[in-house]
Formats: C-alpha cells, structure tokens, sequence
C-alpha cells in the first residue's frame, strides 16, 4: 500500500484521478465538494447519492491506497477535525436549518463555506499570475454560458472600462464558433466552465493551445480534460452538484481580476475612467 500518512485528502485524489474510472471521478469531485457531509456518510450512503454501486465505492477507496473505505472516511474525518472554522460550522447546518434560520441564512452560509474554500485554494500568486496574463493580452475572451454567464457580463463591464479589448462569448451551437475562429497567439481565454466539460469550453480551450494562445480556466472541477488544454487553471467550489448553487465563489474571484487590473495599471486605469467621466459629462449624461 502507498505512503499515504503525510498527504492529504485532495493531494492523493489529484496525483491518483488519471487513474480513476469516470464513476469513481465523480466521487472525488463530490467528496472534494462536501468533504463535511462526506465525513458523515457510509459507503452504502455514497452509493446511493451518486447512483453507484456500493463496490465501486470500496474499490474507489483502495485506488487510492486505502485498505477500504471506512479508512478513507476516516482520513476525511480527521482532517475535517483541523480545518474546522466558524464558517464551515454554519455551512454544516445548512442542509438541516433550525427554525430560526431560513432561506437569506442558508444561502449566506453556504457561500460563506465556499469562500473560505477559495481562500485555501487559490493563492495571491495564482491570482497575479492571472492578472498579468489578462493584462498583456491583446485581446480577452471571456466565455460562459448557464448562470455563470451572468459573470461574463460583469467582467466585460469592468475590464472595458480599464480599457483591455474584450469579447464576451455566452452563445452555444452554431454562433459560438463565430466568436472564435479568428484569436490570435497573443489572445488570452478566461473560461468559466462548472459542473463538466461543455463542447464550447474544449473548443474554445483547443484553439488556444492550437494558436498558441492562452488560457484560464475556473472551474469546480478537481480534474477533467479541459484541465491539460489550459495555461492556468483555478479552482472554484460553488456547492453540492445536485443542488442550487450561489455565484458567491466565482464572482468574488472575478472582482478580485478586476480589483487587481484596476491596482496593476494604477494612475492609467484612473485617467481611462476620467476620460469617461469627461465624455459623459461633456454630453450631460454624467448624473443621469
């Protein structure tokens, strides 16, 4: 059996998910997601939720070196027990709110867990590596589609304002390869791609890395094809995957890119908005 003692949870399932089958992929991803209602769960509870059987559950767990799965809920348990803060403990209460609590609560909650998740897996590094990509570019394609597409919007907003070329990409099918059949090398893709690989975000992350464009994925995703496509990859958690999932996590990693845009470009990005100011004011539209 491998050394597992010094590694955690996440690191083990990262260096073993090649090796994984698809359904015990999802496994990972889902114990990743809610590692605290994970912790609680048997293995014929597991089975149950992600509609496998209990076997693939017990060979999931010695895939990844443990002698069985009591052994990896175990590790689970334990390192639940260190990382324990009051955010994660009111996310715990989430799926049984007391009658106190209620919908504005449970949202809160559940946000509040996974933005901690954030801060935990994504670095101030990772995210100036980001910034500077997206600052270089000569032009930013920002695709989403669903309710992350509401982000698209946003980001173009402010990024246009800081005056970095962008072109926002929330259609599917046919019009989506209109968007993209012309990037260039020094073309920058910021993917925002939930749940599983859609068409449009392999596509839009193979042409890059054809053109020998970049790319940033964010996604929820421990690993997936899209994953060896992209120059940069963030992780994301939004929730449970069976369930409504708030936008808290990714929209705050978007106004983190555009809060670090604004303190990168400094006195350029304050003359832009004045020059704004200027044209609006000059027409009167300024306070309207």
């Amino acid at each position: 059996m491998r050394e597992i003692e010094q590694q955690t949870l996440e690191e083990i399932m990262i260096e073993q998910h090649e090796e994984l089958t698809p359904s015990q992929r999802r496994l990972a991803d889902f114990i990743l997601q809610n590692p605290y209602e994970a912790a609680l769960m048997s293995s014929l509870k597991m089975a149950e939720r992600l509609d496998v059987s209990e076997a693939t559950v017990v060979r999931f767990a010695q895939n990844l070196g443990f002698d069985g799965y009591p052994a990896l809920r175990e590790k689970l348990q334990d390192q639940m027990l260190h990382v324990v803060r009051s955010s994660e403990r009111v996310a715990t209460m989430v799926s049984e709110p007391t009658e106190n609590s209620g919908t504005l609560y449970e949202v809160v909650a559940q946000t509040a867990h996974f933005l901690n998740q954030l801060l935990e897996n994504v670095s101030e590094r990772d995210l100036q590596e980001a910034i500077d990509r997206l600052d270089g570019a000569r032009q930013i394609l920002i695709f989403g589609e669903g309710a992350p597409g509401s982000l698209v919007h946003h980001a173009e907003f402010w990024f246009s304002r800081l005056e970095l070329q962008v072109k926002p990409i929330t259609q599917t099918g046919r019009r989506f390869y209109d968007h993209i059949f012309q990037v260039k090398e020094d073309d920058v893709a910021l993917v925002l791609a939930f749940r599983r690989p859609t068409s449009e975000a392999m596509a839009l992350l193979e042409v890059m890395d054809e053109r020998k464009g970049q790319s940033i994925l964010v996604t929820d995703l421990l690993n997936s094809k899209m994953h060896a496509l992209a120059t940069q990859v963030i992780t994301v958690r939004r929730g449970p995957m069976d369930t409504f999932r708030p936008l808290g996590p990714p929209t705050a990693l978007i106004d983190a890119l555009i809060l670090g845009l604004m303190r990168k470009k400094g006195e350029e990005a304050v003359h832009g908005l004045r020059r704004l100011d200027d044209l609006r004011q000059r027409y009167q539209v300024l306070y309207k």
